[in-house]
């Protein structure tokens, strides 16, 4: 079998790897980088580019559609989650929202891993980097906070064109303020309130990581998914059982049986379900699991870490009918025809909200959430949900004819956990327990937030003009302000969903050191959202570029260190 070689192998062309490739080779044009990725370059079959085909993508060739595990707390449900299976992964299918985490949410990172270069302040200038934020309709007081000359144009959905005026918008934010929502700030540190709904789509064209992030002069291998770490032993080098030093990362184990070797870092950007499987297929992860399956794998490093802490947006996404209009107010009137209204996601505000104290308090005290821990939630202004409203009733099986809407409650800040272990077979999904809606903290925020979603369709004067009533799924009843919380607690776990943010399965302080670098293993580090100590407010895309910029930069700084050093020898 032929062997190919670079100083850096990138497992994985999506969000994460696009852009550490990127960097690394600008930051050094000598290096020679080779970025596999198992699923295809999508443009010479796909529309990518629009928000109507890109939409489509969901459950195509371009998606891993990964199944879970059937999930005892919803029902036994079995849950498909979404994963990008091809070049520029999740930012080929994902809606193109722009937000981060509140500060707090990245100060608690930094708590829970030990590594004070991973707070809010030490992370800003990576968020910065990537973005350049052109006008928004309510600009925030302090700009500082933003990003003005990254690869990434973020814009508001209002001012990215004149025509494009939804016409249910004036009336849900006066629906808003009657519950008390005030108007606020995307990604300035503090999300709490009512903000206009931020995108990276440019003039209705999605920016996809590896059109951002030029790869020119990167030797790119799509279609070549990747079985394993080739560690020293694999190539002839010493084990790390016969001497003490650790391990070493050489390259990687191709499907089809080629090696590619890396003569610098193996860097693995696989995502959150795949990152953990690739490091236990090689013996990095827990001895229990990996040395009780019926084909033992040789534990090289045992870190218990590896699949655990499996994070995700856990979301009830519902269906609102509209009164009888004679004016278009969503998507599928024809008044609504105009092409600008179809530059992006058919929504323009979100807001996030915290919970009223007592519940938050009784919620803590039923999950035992005491200390540090218990102090960093019970801090004024943390964010526990997000709400939106959509113009249009996506993939519900109702006619897209302008009289349905459709809405999400997300969990931001869940507690539940979950986790990824091993499959069997060499081209078999990784095995996912989701663990979704377990403690009592998630189960309390989601019916509180439902309510309160509830409450503003159906129970505002702005809104009860348009809205008629909640469409319920085939075989429940409909839900209203004043269902029980047992009404709702059943729709969320009859129908409730992940927003397919998965994160924190080879997580910081257990897996990775503050250097992203596989704890006792040499040349191999996980530079995708599987870092994750903890979970973070708002849609990931825009923290997990900030997280490859700073990836970037620490490989490049190593990697001048040891040349600094070579030279002076």
């Amino acid at each position: 079998m032929s062997t190919l070689a670079a100083d850096h192998v990138v497992v994985g062309g999506g969000l994460t790897g696009c852009v550490v490739a990127s960097r690394l080779k600008q930051n050094d044009p000598s290096l020679n980088i080779i970025v596999l990725e198992a699923g295809p370059d999508p443009e010479s079959k796909h529309d990518v580019t629009s928000p109507m085909g890109g939409f489509a993508l969901q459950g195509s060739e371009l998606d891993w559609q990964y199944p879970t595990k059937p999930d005892s707390s919803t029902q036994h449900r079995v849950h498909t989650l979404t994963a990008g299976k091809t070049l520029g992964g999740g930012s080929v299918l994902n809606y193109g929202g722009w937000s981060r985490g509140d500060a707090a949410d990245y100060d608690t990172w930094s708590r829970l891993s030990g590594y004070k270069q991973w707070d809010y302040a030490s992370l800003l200038p990576y968020f910065q980097r990537s973005e350049r934020f052109g006008p928004t309709e309510k600009a925030p007081p302090d700009i500082s906070q933003r990003g003005l000359h990254g690869p990434m144009k973020i814009t508001s959905v209002n001012v990215s064109s004149p025509k494009r005026r939804y016409p249910l918008s004036d009336p849900l934010c006066t629906a808003w303020r009657e519950l008390g929502v005030e108007m606020a700030y995307g990604c300035i540190g503090r999300n709490e309130g009512l903000s206009e709904w931020l995108e990276n789509w440019d003039n209705g064209q999605r920016q996809a990581a590896h059109q951002a992030y030029p790869l020119d002069d990167i030797q790119v291998l799509t279609g070549i998914p990747v079985s394993g770490i080739l560690l020293a032993e694999d190539l002839g080098g010493s084990t790390s059982t016969a001497t003490t030093s650790p391990p070493r990362a050489t390259g990687v184990l191709l499907q089809d049986g080629r090696r590619v070797q890396a003569r610098h870092e193996v860097l693995l950007c696989a995502g959150a379900l795949r990152s953990p499987a690739i490091l236990m297929a090689s013996g990095i992860g827990p001895r229990s699991s990996l040395s009780e399956r019926h084909v033992p794998i040789p534990v090289v490093q045992d870190l218990p870490g590896v699949g655990a802490n499996m994070i995700d947006h856990f979301a009830l996404f519902q269906l609102f009918k509209l009164r009888p209009s004679d004016k278009g107010l969503a998507l599928g009137h024809p008044d609504l025809d105009d092409p600008a209204f179809f530059l992006g996601l058919p929504a323009d505000h979100v807001a996030n909200q915290g919970l009223p104290r007592n519940l938050l308090e009784k919620a803590l005290d039923e999950d035992g959430i005491t200390g540090a821990e218990r102090d960093a939630l019970l801090e004024p202004g943390r964010c526990f949900l997000e709400f939106l409203v959509m113009y249009h009733p996506l993939s519900a099986p109702v006619p897209a004819d302008g009289t349905y809407v459709a809405t999400s409650v997300m969990l931001t800040l869940p507690s539940s956990r979950g986790s990824v272990s091993l499959g069997y077979g060499p081209q078999t999904l990784p095995d996912i327990e989701p663990g979704y809606f377990t403690t009592a903290l998630d189960r309390l925020a989601l019916v509180h937030g439902v309510r309160r979603m509830l409450q503003l369709m159906l129970a505002t004067k702005a809104l009860q003009p348009y809205v008629e009533t909640e469409v319920p799924p085939p075989g429940h009843s409909s839900l209203h302000p004043d269902s029980s919380d047992a009404e709702i607690e059943a729709r969320i776990r009859a129908a409730g969903v992940a927003h397919f943010h998965t994160t924190g399965t080879c997580a910081l302080g257990s897996v990775v050191d503050a250097d992203m670098r596989v704890r006792g293993v040499e040349g191999l580090r996980v530079c995708d959202g599987s870092v994750l100590p903890g979970p973070v407010g708002g849609h990931p895309q825009a923290t997990l570029y900030g997280i490859a910029e700073k990836a970037a930069e620490l490989i490049s700084r190593q990697s001048k260190h040891e040349q600094n050093e070579t030279s002076s020898v």
